[in-house]
């Protein structure tokens, strides 16, 4: 069962639909078993009987209009759903393509498990019209433990819940629901009848192709289209394959360690080696945790492309039989799902599609096109699943930087092999897909809308992949499509450390700036401040701004200039993101002389231990628990995009930075606990950093309010003349961090602890962490209260130039210098931030000598 040759994609479903041509001997034939008819509206609840809106064998249908109800549920269905058939099968009608999601659910309530037993699948509507949807029963998920399929108690489909919101605009014709019979089989599912009808045999050069299919000699067509694909010219990939025999292709000496490994099924994935046997097991997990990603990301291949390199450089054939062996067998054993296939060990998930298709299987493509060894039918072979790739890609779209990675593969597809006759709408629809996407997946201010550095990253690169090869290829592209890019470009300008690293916001390491800003530079040649950046200053001009503010994202950085020795906080107070979120708003690192002084958790394998839970939590940052509940915005998606800029306080000049944010979600897993938190940081240039946490509670209860800062060293000293701590590394410079109003503050560092709860830790590469110093600070208080503190950066081998801290009542306090100078610092609080501020500077003979006033 699969598509049959080049169908609207309208009617492709989930590639299920009836082929003419199967060269397999028939399976037995078991026909269709109805369960729920759409008919009639009585069995239904939420929708309306719709004969308008109908198809062939379908002649009415249930309209679920959103706006009118969040969930469709049918009241009258067997409860026995065992059998011959495996797979449940219906179709849908979507009135536009507005990437509404909404869950389909089919329960089988335990009564010994606390919460709902069912089974689950999401729907997101990314197409209009009609689409068959055939969800094989195993790959539905589970939630809890249902008592099984013979104990069905409730069908219906939700918009509201599991992070999903309904849109008014929606609506959904829904036709009736049958079990069917899905034949097992192996890969590809397309058959040689179904390829050949799937070319476009009138492109020029397949004309011996369109003979041999003509004459019904399939054998023939085989060879005549492979032979086409070694004679011809066009299109181009970033290395000439005929060049395989150029002794320049020889490199002596090259390193084969990694290439013999994988010669020998020695693969990895995410760091973890497996030796397989004589053929490689791709739906395994050989993990201690099970780590899904290992599964899913071994299906990537990077492996084939190391093995095309040292074939290349070496032409020995045992690389080239070690390709064909391992690509026969994943195309084998690894049929293309009737679904998305975005499940726990899939093979086929939607993301490895497309990295794939635009990496290693062209890579490894073309590196094997000249070998002996990659005979005809191995190139036929993954000619079809070159096809099924693209039609699973085309089919199953999802969002954000998937949907780029999955677009450009199917561009590529598209583009690499034009003989199939979708390859133009293949084109059009990913690179169309890519140009909106830079709208809606990218705010006015550059940052994607996950607002993790990584992750943009990744949609930047994808962006920039198809463009790379549509350039190659003379392909057309809309023309300000390279334009939109400068503001993803220009974030790293925005935020870059001295060092030249993005900070490690949500799912993101310290992620590098100057590669990207050399690329910009090359697309944006009169943006010489990318120049200047990539080149380390040797090239172009210093970039005209230092600190600044990205109003969509919230991203607040604060420098005192480009050289490597300049002083560089970063506060981030935006939305959540629109996924790979971290609870951590209001949170913030520092760099100053050359170090990394505060730091955060960042990020970690995306595995269940319990290093990755807490790099996930509030734990992890430089934030605030209140009563020992932790920010949660994870439990409501309204928190995760702006549609416009935030209003937030943020003043720059030469003097002084200030930024301002505001939590005031709710903390807890229901956000039950209602206290607002907002942060100012005044930046005293050149120098030092004021910190101000305002906590306002909507009740009169006294809270306990704990404040955590992570240092990126193990070593520090407690002062306890500030009652604060200071970084204590004497290979570096370090960081003082002293309350103002030390009374009544309980302080205590902590450092590589695992119980009661994981504190003082930071991933240090693989699936490692190490300790840090983490200094933290607990208050009880009620009402409105403030607790602020001095941020000091002391250079390497300086001693600490702060004397002494005074409170002098009233939210006014001196910092005393051992210079005889003084900095007096006052404020006053409002409901919920600070309502005003004041910083004075006097001299060794009590001179005022300069001020700033913020109201």
């Amino acid at each position: 069962m699969f598509v049959k040759h080049c169908l609207p994609l309208a009617c492709i479903g989930l590639l299920a639909l009836n082929i003419a041509a199967q060269e397999e001997p028939a399976e037995p034939q078991i026909p269709p078993r109805l369960l729920i008819d759409t008919q009639d509206a009585a069995i239904w609840n939420g929708g309306s009987l719709d004969t308008t809106v109908v198809r062939e064998g379908i002649p009415a249908t249930i309209r679920w209009e959103h706006a009118k109800a969040p969930a469709l549920r049918a009241t009258t269905f067997p409860t026995d759903w065992t059998g011959p058939h495996n797979a449940i099968e219906f179709w849908l009608h979507s009135n536009k393509e507005n990437r509404a999601s909404f869950m389909f659910i089919v329960a089988s309530e335990n009564p010994k498990t606390d919460g709902m037993d069912y089974y689950q699948m999401k729907i997101t509507l990314n197409f209009s019209g009609w689409r068959k949807f055939t969800i094989p029963m195993k790959n539905m998920g589970i939630a809890r433990e249902p008592l099984g399929w013979n104990q069905i108690n409730a069908v219906y489909f939700t918009a509201e819940g599991w992070g999903n919101t309904p849109k008014p605009e929606t609506v959904v014709n829904v036709g009736p629901f049958s079990l069917v019979y899905i034949s097992p089989t192996h890969g590809p599912r397309v058959k040689d009848k179904e390829f050949f009808n799937c070319l476009n045999l009138d492109y020029p050069g397949m004309e011996a192709v369109k003979e041999a299919v003509a004459n019904n000699d399939l054998k023939a067509a085989k060879a005549a289209f492979v032979k086409h694909l070694k004679t011809r010219e066009k299109p181009l990939w970033y290395f000439d394959w005929r060049k395989f025999n150029d002794p320049s292709s020889r490199i002596p000496n090259y390193n084969l360690t990694n290439a013999d490994k994988y010669a020998a099924n020695l693969l990895v994935s995410c760091g973890i080696w497996h030796q397989f046997g004589d053929k490689v097991e791709w739906d395994i997990n050989p993990t201690e945790l099970k780590y899904n990603e290992w599964t899913w990301q071994l299906s990537r291949h990077p492996f084939w492309t190391e093995l095309g390199r040292a074939y290349w450089a070496t032409g020995n054939e045992k690389y080239a039989k070690a390709f064909v062996s391992q690509l026969r067998s994943w195309i084998i054993d690894n049929p293309v799902p009737f679904d998305a296939g975005n499940v726990a060990y899939s093979r086929w998930r939607t993301i490895e599609t497309g990295i794939r298709t635009f990496s290693s299987w062209p890579n490894s493509f073309f590196y094997f096109l000249a070998s002996p060894s990659f005979d005809d039918d191995s190139i036929i072979l993954m000619l079809k699943s070159f096809y099924e790739h693209a039609i699973h890609l085309r089919t199953f779209p999802q969002s954000n930087n998937w949907l780029c990675m999955e677009m450009n593969g199917l561009y590529h597809i598209g583009t690499l092999f034009p003989e199939f006759k979708e390859a133009a709408e293949w084109r059009e629809y990913a690179s169309n897909r890519l140009y909106t996407e830079m709208n809606i997946q990218v705010y006015p201010d550059g940052a994607q809308v996950e607002l993790a550095p990584g992750y943009h990253g990744v949609s930047l690169v994808n962006f920039l992949g198809t463009y790379k090869l549509a350039n190659l290829n003379n392909q057309p592209l809309p023309n300000d499509y390279v334009s939109r890019l400068e503001k993803m470009y220009g974030m790293y300008l925005n935020v870059s450390s001295p060092s030249g690293q993005a900070p490690p916001l949500n799912d993101s390491g310290w992620a590098g700036t100057k590669g990207p800003c050399r690329e910009a530079a090359e697309l944006f040649p009169n943006r010489t401040d990318f120049l200047y950046w990539g080149t380390d200053g040797k090239q172009g001009t210093v970039p005209s701004f230092t600190s600044n503010f990205m109003p969509y994202a919230g991203w607040f950085t604060m420098r005192t200039g480009w050289d490597p020795e300049a002083l560089w906080l970063h506060m981030e107070a935006g939305p959540f993101g629109a996924g790979h979120q971290h609870e951590d708003k209001l949170t913030f690192v520092i760099q100053a002389y050359g170090t990394r002084l505060l730091t955060e958790g960042g990020t970690y394998a995306y595995d269940s231990s319990q290093w990755r839970r807490y790099v996930l939590s509030a734990r992890a940052h430089n934030i605030v628990r209140v009563d020992g509940l932790d920010q949660c915005r994870w439990k409501d998606n309204r928190f995760n995009l702006t549609d416009k800029p935030l209003d937030n306080r943020w003043i720059t000049n030469d003097q002084y930075d200030f930024a301002e944010g505001i939590y005031n979600e709710g903390y807890g897993r229901e956000l039950q606990l209602k206290v607002s938190h907002s942060r100012a940081i005044l930046f005293i240039k050149p120098n030092y950093w004021l910190l101000f946490d305002v906590m306002s509670p909507e009740d009169t209860a006294e809270h306990e309010y704990t404040s955590w800062f992570h240092f990126n060293t193990d070593q520090t000293l407690k002062l306890d003349a500030f009652n604060g701590y200071i970084s204590a590394d004497e290979n570096t410079a370090n960081l003082l961090i002293a309350p103002l109003n030390p009374n009544g503050l309980d302080a205590q560092n902590l450092c590589g602890q695992e119980k009661p709860e994981v504190q003082g830790w930071i991933p240090a590469g693989g699936y490692t962490c190490r300790p840090i110093a983490t200094p933290t600070f607990v208050r009880k208080a009620k009402g409105v209260h403030a607790e602020p503190y001095l941020l000091y950066p002391v250079q390497k081998g300086e001693e600490l130039p702060v004397n002494q801290i005074k409170s002098l009542g009233d939210n006014n306090f001196e910092i005393l210098f051992k210079d005889g100078s003084k900095h007096v610092v006052q404020f006053t609080l409002g409901k919920q931030y600070l309502d005003s501020l004041k910083w004075s500077s006097f001299d060794q003979n009590g001179k005022l000598t300069s001020s700033i006033v913020i109201e």
